[in-house]
């Protein structure tokens, strides 16, 4: 069920405005428009959680799969429930941050929080720019050199997260009419992908595959 408070147009008003800004090359805004939606789904699927902070980083942590993924051009699958910590390579036993390190700890304090609370995202911390890549994970081409400390959320990490809220099982009641058009390459259907992450990682293999 949705959450009684946030209508089923609202999400989905907020869903494709934040396609619209990452068509657009508006990364903080669609994570603007999705960050309240991941906070819905979060609330419905972790109903016992009663922090907003460890629901929302629940969800990113049941996501990771897909967040990386995306993020590495299908170049890393990772096994169900491993945590990742993010680290420069140079210093792997020093985890990033104040916040345990973790993939889903750096996206909610760098990334939601960040939105929330400041209004602005640390781009000493963060490389926002790049098309693919995820953490300390680059490709070659794609952006320069990446600086020590510094940590990437790429538009396809952006995309992931826009992804893993319309495949959500809680949304499974919204319409999105039309398709979402991945790298000039695939089509996806916006309505096969409500509720139904099976689709999405089909397309996704074969867009990987055909790319490779």
């Amino acid at each position: 069920t949705m959450a009684k408070n946030t209508s089923r147009q609202a999400i989905e008003k907020r869903i494709e405005k934040a396609l619209q800004c990452l068509e657009e090359g508006d990364m903080e805004d669609a994570v603007f428009n999705i960050a309240p939606i991941i906070d819905v789904v979060a609330k419905e699927r972790y109903k016992d959680k009663k922090r907003v902070g460890d629901r929302i980083k629940d969800f990113i942590f049941d996501e990771q799969h897909l967040i990386y993924y995306l993020s590495t051009q299908g170049k890393i699958s990772l096994p169900e429930g491993i945590r990742i910590v993010l680290a420069n390579h140079e210093d792997v036993d020093n985890p990033v941050g104040n916040h345990g390190g973790e993939l889903s700890d750096f996206i909610y304090h760098n990334i939601r929080c960040a939105q929330t609370h400041d209004a602005e995202i640390d781009y000493d911390l963060i490389d926002f720019g790049r098309n693919f890549g995820i953490g300390r994970q680059k490709f070659e081409g794609d952006g320069g050199e990446l600086a020590s400390g510094v940590f990437i959320i790429s538009s396809a990490t952006i995309l992931a997260l826009i992804l893993s809220v319309i495949c959500a099982p809680e949304n499974r009641k919204i319409s999105l009419p039309g398709n979402i058009t991945l790298y000039k390459k695939i089509q996806l259907d916006k309505n096969k992908l409500v509720g139904n992450k099976g689709y999405l990682m089909t397309m996704l293999r074969l867009l990987f595959e055909v790319d490779s």
